[in-house]
């Protein structure tokens, strides 16, 4: 998951997932965040790709594994994959970048922001409104979700996933935003990724304002991976563009069985 938030925003992707008996899906909260610890200190996305790297061998995940990643999420997932290659068997990396990229005055201001805003409702609406375009949250909701709007259907899925979760410690949301603003993978680590042959994607919004574009347009080049652009949408594709974010998945997860990585699929 991306930064200072809670692995329950990939519920909407689980339970995607969750209804192909061929696929096993875990989520779960970096350092810092949610459920898990939050040790003082800062953190480095290096630090906590070894986190995963441990929770995948305490699952017994040690080959075969699939990776879905956001915006820190994929920054931890390029460590992840540089560290032990022949673990994996896909990885997407959504909404990111290599880091060494200066952040946007949006992103400096939602950063200084959310942590010290008290109102729910102000905070729900800064992060939505941050993560989404304003012509999509207006825009009606799917016709069986119950409600009138994405706005009205975000609004209910923040708030319930907010009540769930344990309030982030002000250190910990301040440690894991300095792990996300100076993480770099150079050129030259980028080659050993992508000279592993593994089944690469990336994913961006061309409408993120909190994560430029260009930088998954950088990785795409430098990993030699297929590129798609959600024209029009946002930092938060996986809840944004649910079920064309997950056919993507499935097809790299397919077309990587075989060793065949150019994707079919279109927007």
């Amino acid at each position: 998951m991306g930064l200072n938030t809670s692995g329950n925003a990939w519920e909407p992707v689980v339970e995607h997932f969750a209804k192909n008996p061929e696929y096993t899906t875990v989520f779960f909260d970096n350092r810092g965040v949610g459920r898990s610890d939050a040790p003082k200190g800062l953190y480095a996305t290096s630090q906590m790709a070894k986190d995963t790297l441990e929770l995948l061998d305490a699952l017994g995940w040690t080959e075969n594994v699939n990776v879905a990643s956001v915006s820190m999420g994929g920054m931890i997932s390029l460590e992840m994959v540089h560290a032990d290659p022949s673990r994996f068997s896909s990885l997407v990396l959504t909404s990111t970048n290599a880091g060494r990229s200066p952040p946007q005055l949006v992103t400096l201001s939602f950063l200084s922001r959310v942590a010290l805003i008290k109102d729910p409702e102000a905070r729900i609406k800064l992060i939505l409104e941050t993560l989404y375009p304003m012509k999509w949250l207006e825009a009606p909701a799917p016709e069986d979700s119950g409600y009138s709007t994405n706005r009205e259907k975000e609004v209910a899925s923040l708030k319930k996933r907010l009540a769930a979760t344990p309030l982030q410690p002000l250190h910990a949301n301040i440690a894991q935003s300095w792990a996300a603003l100076f993480h770099y993978v150079n050129s030259k680590r980028l080659a050993e990724i992508r000279n592993t042959g593994l089944p690469i994607l990336v994913l961006t919004g061309t409408a993120d304002n909190f994560v430029r574009p260009s930088g998954s347009y950088h990785l795409a080049k430098e990993l030699s991976a297929p590129l798609v652009a959600f024209e029009g949408s946002g930092h938060a594709l996986p809840s944004e563009q649910t079920e064309t974010y997950c056919r993507f998945i499935e097809e790299l997860v397919e077309k990587g069985k075989d060793g065949i990585f150019e994707l079919s699929n279109k927007l």
